[in-house]
């Protein structure tokens, strides 16, 4: 079995970038960890380079990683605080 390794968003096809980020989503909200934060952002940047996106799109991409980044420092500055991050896993 050959395994294909993505070191960028734009090197992954589309579909799995924005299935992969929605993840990444969800992930951080239930962790929100700085990791997931960085690679949502990063995945934001990569779609908004995508050509076979709409400009709307890619727009909204380019505004959605700003947006991470700043969530992504946000993490970043809890974690060199010592704050862990809330497990909002619910356990049934």
């Amino acid at each position: 079995m050959h395994e294909t390794l993505y070191t960028t968003a734009t090197d992954a096809p589309l579909d799995a970038v924005i299935a992969g980020t929605l993840c990444l989503m969800s992930c951080y909200v239930a962790h929100p960890a700085p990791v997931y934060a960085d690679r949502v952002a990063a995945n934001l940047a990569g779609l908004a380079q995508f050509a076979t996106l709409t400009p709307e799109l890619r727009s909204i991409c380019q505004r959605l990683a700003t947006r991470w980044e700043a969530i992504r420092a946000d993490a970043q500055a809890r974690s060199h605080a010592g704050e862990k991050p809330p497990d909002g896993r619910h356990l049934h």
